[in-house]
């Protein structure tokens, strides 16, 4: 078991601290995220994605700033962190402390505004007035003794904390595009991902907007801003992303020209998805995903955008399971591709006893389970993944990586008030991991406290694996709309 995090330290920073160290370790001082082994998924909520008027530098601060926060609890709003690390983060091979504050000053004077129409009844009428508020992105901000100070709004902090409306984002992509209208068009692209492609149709107006062009004359006519800006955009998103667009246009009735544009996108291998590749470890799983299970670039992108969730440890145990049912045990499989998501998505690994073909030991902090529930065994998940016997060379750092992934989950869970907790526990007691571990450790369904999760290792990996997942799906079923700013109000 790797050394446990201080109870102060948000994970978001820890498992960056740790990407920083093996990175540095491995390049040199001046390494940068992009040519990190390991990827960081980070959320970002569509209100911040929807703000122009920034530069690439100022873009990259605020990404890194959100992610730094985003794992404390919500009513924490001053942060500081270490400014090699920030550095890393931001992409930047310049140790220039007067650029970085020059990028840090220029998101501290951005702001987003949002309006809305509120209607009442006067008499026998109706009226209506527009109420407006203007939330500054980040305040105040600072470099000192060798950190980077922040201090965030109420209404941001409560965005980072929103289970509805954001986009899923890579920090290695993001980091490593070196045009700021391909950093805009990319993640707004990426926040409309969930409705399918194309797109709606937008104006030539609306787009430009998007980039903050609605004012630069030298892309006024559609030809020149496709020519100096979108084809270049294009061609940079497709080079670097796990997006490959097209875009299409429509001119106004009985007219050539050009007012309307929309994008068809499909998912692709971009350069950053490669990097699943990079490392002898991440090596062998690509191979087993693409040549043993043949995985089509939908499925490795979503693993992929997904780190936090599916760590290596866990697309390891889903590999090891499907291999053991193609063995010859069960049903014949058909299509392992699709087991094996399946398996990757709940969490399945082949229990100890089947691969020895005998009852598992009792080890010294659990009991072995009792025969159980029928299907107990196939559905056995990420919690059983401590008492696997498969060895591999790189077992420990593939532990690593999934006790950060669900010390993250945790710290996260921490970051809710008294109702959402209970919620995300009880689900969590319906769910095939704890199942698991109440077999094996006599555990009961009542909600645990803070203590006695920090105390039981195994529930407490597991349990913030589930709270990650159940973000996940749902965010999925909230989709943006005007109703995921009205809380900025304060109403």
């Amino acid at each position: 078991m790797s050394e446990l995090i201080p109870s102060s330290t948000p994970l978001g920073e820890n498992y960056a601290l740790a990407l920083f160290e093996e990175t540095v370790g491995r390049v040199g001082p001046n390494a940068t995220i992009k040519e990190a082994d390991s990827d960081i998924t980070f959320r970002k909520h569509n209100v911040l994605i929807d703000v122009a008027g920034l530069s690439l530098s100022a873009r990259r601060c605020l990404n890194v700033m959100n992610y730094l926060a985003s794992s404390a609890p919500v009513e924490v709003l001053e942060f500081d962190f270490d400014l090699g690390l920030f550095m890393f983060l931001i992409n930047s091979e310049s140790r220039n402390r007067r650029h970085l504050l020059d990028a840090l000053r220029e998101a501290q004077k951005s702001s987003v505004l949002l309006a809305r129409e509120k209607r009442g009844r006067h008499g026998s009428g109706t009226t209506s007035e527009m109420e407006y508020v203007s939330i500054p992105l980040v305040g105040r901000v600072g470099i000192a003794a060798g950190r980077v100070y922040f201090k965030f709004d109420e209404a941001i902090r409560q965005l980072h904390k929103d289970p509805r409306g954001y986009t899923l984002l890579s920090m290695r992509t993001t980091a490593s595009l070196d045009s700021v209208h391909a950093h805009a068009l990319y993640e707004k692209l990426k926040s409309m991902a969930y409705r399918g492609s194309p797109t709606d149709w937008f104006t030539v107006d609306e787009v430009r907007r998007w980039l903050d062009l609605q004012d630069a004359k030298y892309v006024a006519e559609f030809k020149a801003f496709n020519r100096r800006i979108l084809d270049k955009v294009r061609t940079k998103i497709n080079e670097m992303t796990d997006l490959h667009i097209e875009i299409e246009t429509r001119s106004s009735p009985g007219s050539k020209r050009i007012t309307h544009l929309r994008f068809h996108f499909s998912e692709q291998e971009g350069k950053m998805i490669q990097s699943l590749a990079q490392t002898e470890v991440r090596k062998s799983l690509y191979d087993a995903l693409r040549g043993e299970f043949g995985l089509g670039n939908d499925d490795l992108e979503a693993i992929t955008l997904n780190a936090s969730e599916y760590t290596p440890s866990r697309i390891q145990g889903a590999i090891e399971f499907v291999r053991h049912r193609m063995s010859g045990r069960g049903p014949k499989v058909r299509f392992p591709g699709r087991l094996f998501m399946k398996a990757l998505k709940e969490g399945w690994a082949v229990p100890t006893a089947e691969l020895a073909g005998q009852p598992p030991e009792p080890a010294a902090a659990s009991r072995p389970a009792p025969p159980a529930a029928k299907g107990a065994a196939i559905e056995t998940a990420a919690a059983a993944a401590p008492q696997q016997t498969v060895q591999d060379p790189a077992t420990a750092a593939l532990r690593r990586e999934y006790e950060r992934s669900g010390e993250l989950g945790f710290e996260t869970y921490l970051g809710y008030g008294a109702q959402q907790q209970a919620e995300f526990w009880s689900s969590f007691v319906r769910s095939s991991p704890f199942r698991v571990l109440k077999a094996q450790l006599k555990l009961e369904k009542k909600q645990p406290t803070v203590e006695e999760l920090r105390d039981n290792d195994r529930l407490r990996l597991a349990f913030g694996q589930h709270v990650m997942t159940s973000l996940k799906k749902a965010a999925r079923r909230e989709r943006a709309g005007p109703s995921e700013q009205s809380a900025l109000f304060g109403k």
